[in-house]
């Protein structure tokens, strides 16, 4: 499940990085997510569905159900395992989101070590580009999410920065 750290998610507001949070409703109903903690600390926190189902396979009905409490009710969502299609879209719509998608795959869920993911997001991040990390992987620390801001600012490029205060829960707009 991908649950973050608190640790993390304060480290990250200290780097004045504004984290894309994408939990699962999982996550929520175990209480191993606080969306108010990570709001509170600056981040964006967004749908992942409840189950991390990937919503190709299911009906309509069961699309939205997944899309539905105990997940986060946000403006966007990110379709488990970035799976979608017109169906799945048109459930995103009718729950009020947008999905948000990544151009950027650490491939960290295959265990590469945290060097094999700062080196990745350093080499490969543009301006506009969304980094896909999970948060029980290698990337997920202080240490480097510190070394990859270094990084993309040696190339001139910055990062989301946090919000300041609490984020809103539904809004349309991101503070990058």
């Amino acid at each position: 499940m991908e649950c973050p750290a608190g640790r993390v998610l304060v480290g990250a507001a200290r780097l004045g990085l504004g984290l894309m949070l994408f939990p699962t409703g999982n996550c929520i109903r175990q209480g191993r997510f606080d969306a108010r903690f990570a709001r509170a600390r600056g981040h964006y926190v967004f749908n992942h569905t409840v189950s991390h189902r990937q919503l190709t396979r299911l009906s309509y009905a069961g699309v939205l159900r997944e899309l539905g409490t105990p997940g986060i009710q946000s403006r966007y969502g990110r379709p488990p395992f970035g799976d979608w299609n017109a169906m799945v879209a048109r459930a995103y719509a009718a729950k009020g989101m947008r999905i948000w998608l990544w151009n950027i795959d650490t491939n960290d869920w295959r265990g590469h070590p945290r060097d094999s993911v700062v080196g990745t997001v350093v080499r490969s991040a543009r301006p506009g580009g969304t980094v896909l990390m999970h948060m029980q992987w290698h990337g997920f620390s202080v240490e480097a999410l510190t070394r990859m801001k270094a990084g993309l600012a040696e190339r001139g490029l910055g990062v989301c920065r946090n919000y300041p205060g609490t984020t809103p829960a539904r809004s349309w707009k991101v503070r990058c």
